[in-house]
């Protein structure tokens, strides 16, 4: 691009940046129109998307249409065989990475960098919306995720990572802070010199971001509060509001247990980017605020009598209202086991958190519960932050129960609605009875009274939830393995994934690509990811069938090598050394 094209949108950008309004109002109603067309648009040349949505078709990305925003491997695929589900699983894992797809926007006067829409309705970048979109990209393009959450920080006014930011207007606010923890996990998905160039050029605005966050959202006792309830992303919450927002609460006297488990997350992250770096006293720093805030999240805002963790007022007393907040310190590692305990029970339990579609944004029993956004619906970021909590306290049963009733729910909606949803009902695979901010009227008249469709932002992480859950996988630098979880539900079932991964064992086939046998040094060992040339993905197909409760069976196969394998419920099965062993090409089966 010539020099000057480059410098005059440079220059458009500053002043889009400068003359942004901060009104949501009118970034909503301006926004309306180009919304509408932008999503005609979208069905008309991406017809093949339609088609596979009503039926007539498979849904599918052909490769032409992907190269249109860069993307040069397909997506990640699922088939599954042996269950009733099978085809319902089948089209609704496809159909998050069609609208992954046409959500991503390419460079433009916002954004330097490829960016994300959560749907259609948000015309611009979201804090924790891009954090968790990042998460569904890594399994397909961990480039383009990495952009993702590049677009958050490019974008941040002074320190302070935005809310949102649109064409029209730029918030005022922060959103919760999981940037951070966002950037590792697609870090480990990247070859080794982008990974750390990534890591060199984010690590400094999210150390500044984090010192923004400690004085102005830090409470005196050391633990963090919203300025605002759009802060925390939950807004219309019980703990925040009334239902359609006439009355909200002043917040910036209480402290918050999503928020400082929020931090938390960050800090450990932090610390683990300012190892990376070799920065050690950084590294030593965070671990040790991290350290003392996880303390003060368990003494300060457990609640005994709830068993829960609750906002605290500014008189220091308990705000016992029942919500999905309560849970998040079991995602940051807060609670010692007799704690996590007691929360994974209220988690199960049907009339609490174990609804039919599990984990609600507020328990089932409570007296505030109702279908409208934050007060009842389930949301699959938050659901899926509290089973990524369960691993972490080793509770592979309850992880995996709870991930395959939340895909059953999210692609079951699909095969009867032909949508992705923003939000689920917890009681029925539908969403004829679900609200949004019932008696709002500008809510209604920008946004619709019911949940968004076409929106796959974090709605996107069920598909997450069958890769790294119900499949295990890890394929990490350090660690490339599966560790199959499927519940009792699932006897039978067999699935069958094939994805784009990097940096498996060199093949032994003769055909290698020519890009890919320059990444392979003349002794047969891969080269350590320092070299200038990218190494492209190659593809990884895994297939696992359920036996019975505690027995599966399965295959690893790479560039037409297959190696096979029995296993055990959740138990670890290393892929690099099954393909090692794996029968050569020639003799394949």
């Amino acid at each position: 691009m010539p020099i000057l094209v480059v410098d005059l949108i440079r220059q458009l950008r500053r002043l889009l940046r400068q003359g942004r309004s901060s009104t949501d109002r009118v970034a909503a109603f301006a926004g309306r129109g180009t919304r509408g067309l932008q999503y005609l648009w979208h069905l008309l040349v991406w017809s093949r998307i339609s088609a596979g949505r009503s039926g007539l078709l498979p849904i599918e990305l052909p490769p032409e249409v992907l190269r249109r925003k860069g993307i040069e491997t397909p997506p990640p695929h699922l088939r599954v065989a042996g269950h009733a589900q099978a085809a319902v699983f089948e089209r609704g894992f496809a159909e998050v990475y069609a609208l992954l797809f046409a959500n991503l926007q390419q460079a433009d006067l916002l954004s330097p960098t490829r960016h994300a829409i959560p749907g259609p309705a948000f015309r611009g970048v979201y804090l924790w919306d891009s954090a968790f979109i990042a998460q569904v990209w890594r399994w397909w393009d961990a480039g383009v995720a990495a952009e993702v959450l590049k677009a958050v920080i490019d974008l941040r006014d002074g320190d302070r990572l935005q809310h949102v930011v649109t064409e029209f207007h730029q918030s005022r606010y922060t959103q919760p802070p999981l940037i951070g923890w966002a950037l590792l996990e697609v870090i480990d998905a990247l070859p080794k010199d982008q990974a750390r160039s990534l890591l060199e050029t984010t690590y400094e605005p999210l150390r500044r971001y984090q010192a923004w966050l400690d004085a102005n959202r830090q409470l005196a006792d050391g633990l963090y509060f919203w300025a605002h309830p759009y802060e925390s992303g939950v807004e219309n919450a019980p703990r925040f509001s009334n239902t359609d927002e006439s009355a909200l609460r002043d917040t910036r006297t209480i402290a918050a247990p999503d928020f400082s488990s929020y931090v938390l997350l960050q800090l450990d992250a932090l610390a683990q980017m300012a190892r990376r770096l070799d920065h050690a006293a950084d590294a030593a720093a965070f671990a040790a605020k991290a350290a003392a805030l996880r303390t003060r999240i368990d003494e300060q805002l457990w609640d005994e009598v709830t068993g829960l963790y609750l906002d605290r007022d500014g008189a220091g007393k308990p705000i016992r209202i029942a919500t999905i907040a309560s849970l998040m310190p079991l995602w940051a590692g807060v609670p010692d086991q007799t704690r996590a305990d007691r929360l994974v029970r209220q988690l199960t339990d049907p009339e609490r958190f174990g609804t039919r579609m599990p984990l609600p944004s507020v328990a089932r029993n409570e007296l505030s519960f109702e279908k409208d956004m934050w007060r009842g619906p389930v949301w699959i970021n938050t659901a899926y932050a509290v089973v990524q909590g369960l691993l972490r306290y080793d509770r592979q049963q309850e992880a995996g129960e709870l991930a395959f009733r939340l895909c059953q729910g999210v692609y079951g909606v699909f095969e009867r609605e032909r949508r992705l949803y923003e939000f689920y009902d917890p009681d029925a695979p539908q969403t004829q009875a679900l609200r949004r901010k019932d008696g709002n009227w500008w809510k209604a008249l920008t946004l619709g009274r019911g949940p968004q469709r076409d929106f796959v932002g974090w709605t996107g992480l069920v598909n997450n939830l069958v890769l790294e859950v119900l499949l295990g996988l890890e394929l990490g630098p350090n660690q490339r393995s599966l560790c199959p979880r499927l519940p009792p539900a699932c006897q039978g079932m067999q699935l069958e994934v094939d994805l784009p991964v990097l940096g498996l064992s060199p093949d032994r086939c003769p055909d290698l690509s020519p890009a890919l046998a320059s990444a392979i040094s003349p002794d047969g060992l891969e080269r350590d990811g320092s070299s200038s040339d990218p190494q492209p993905p190659s593809r990884l197909q895994i297939r696992l069938r359920m036996l019975d409760n505690d027995r599966f069976e399965g295959s690893v196969s790479h560039r037409g090598a297959v190696a096979h394998f029995q296993a055990g419920f959740a138990e670890r099965v290393p892929i690099d050394p099954l393909l090692q062993k794996a029968q050569p090409c020639a003799t394949a089966t």
